[in-house]
């Protein structure tokens, strides 16, 4: 027989809480492993029932229909549309409530799966300020001086790259800026209005220590730099879509030795807008317009045997790791052994 709905409810409620506290504590696949174990033990799927939810919805719908249905026959009820404002809110919450126990079950299977995901890359979270870390990072790298409004890191992780002979650690991160322009128009009868436009922008990168190189600036998508010196090296299709900005052109010209050149040309048809940093404190920060480190689940604790699969499989994201093999022969290139 089964159980009244609200006491399912609330052991799945209890069973969900549970498993977001053992999602935030998983530390190696095998703890993912042990948690959808559990989900498949439950003995029923991760599913609310929402019957009784549905029910009140409909209710309040039709009461709010029925109301403004009267004021056809009645144009001089006054309580009528009180009756329909309340019922249209009273829907509203229950249209919430269902969303909200909807939403929290593809949470934490994107919680889940962000963890695979992390440990499968190395990755570890970090606290930090968006605002702050961007208007550090804009100390050293004019990445981080785009936008005329608001500038924020709204998300970080730090990883680790070991090569064949240089490891390295690094940061990933994705930037989000805001430019804010005014836009006149004039309407038909030559009235004049203004208006604030604000337009979102979002970029990806790395940063990470590069002792090697300093004071140099290579970029496909320009938009400004600490250096006013400037280099051109033989390889015109290099120049065709970087341009190099540099304190020192002689030092500029002994780290894009043919080689170098070559790798940064691939790198550029690999992301797209790159630019890469190299700053006096010996920092590199590497940008470009497409997030490689995004990841897209297929399935999720509603079907636990399938999401287990899939959690087996390797996570390794190709785009990222590829980057950084780059970024390890830079390094070589550049380490005074090549």
């Amino acid at each position: 027989m089964d159980k009244p709905s609200s006491s399912a409810n609330q052991q799945l409620a209890l069973f969900l809480d549970s498993l977001s506290i053992q999602i935030a504590g998983a530390h190696k696949r095998e703890d993912l492993r042990a948690i959808l174990r559990k989900v498949s033990a439950f003995g029923r799927p991760l599913r609310y029932d929402n019957r009784a939810y549905w029910i009140s919805l409909s209710a309040a719908l039709l009461t709010a229909a029925l109301a403004l249905l009267s004021l056809y026959f009645y144009p001089n009820n006054v309580a009528a549309p009180w009756f329909a404002a309340a019922a249209v809110l009273t829907s509203l919450v229950f249209a919430s409530l269902i969303y909200v126990r909807r939403n929290k079950i593809n949470g934490l299977s994107d919680a889940l799966y962000q963890r695979d995901v992390y440990l499968d890359n190395a990755w570890q979270s970090e606290p930090y300020h968006g605002k702050s870390l961007a208007a550090q990072l804009g100390q050293q790298f004019s990445e981080f001086r785009r936008g005329n409004h608001l500038r924020e890191i709204s998300w970080l992780v730090k990883g680790e790259y070991q090569g064949s002979e240089h490891h390295f650690e690094y940061h990933a991160y994705n930037f989000h800026y805001v430019d804010r322009r005014q836009v006149t128009t004039t309407d038909s009868k030559g009235r004049v209005r203004t208006r604030t436009v604000y337009d979102h922008h979002y970029r990806f990168g790395l940063y990470l220590p590069f002792e090697f190189v300093r004071d140099i600036a290579i970029s496909s998508s320009w938009f400004g730099g600490f250096f006013s010196g400037s280099y051109k090296p033989a390889s015109v299709e290099f120049n065709r879509k970087f341009k190099v900005k540099a304190q020192n052109e002689l030092a500029a010209a002994k780290f894009l030795k043919p080689a170098v050149v070559v790798e940064i040309e691939d790198l550029g048809k690999e992301l797209s807008e790159l630019n890469l940093e190299f700053s006096s404190s010996g920092q590199l920060c590497i940008s470009y317009a497409q997030n490689i480190c995004s990841w897209q689940r297929q399935y999720g604790l509603d079907n636990p045997e399938q999401f287990l699969r899939e959690i087996e499989g390797d996570q390794t994201l190709t785009r990222l790791h590829n980057t950084l093999k780059r970024i390890h022969t830079l390094m070589r290139f550049s380490d005074n052994n090549f």
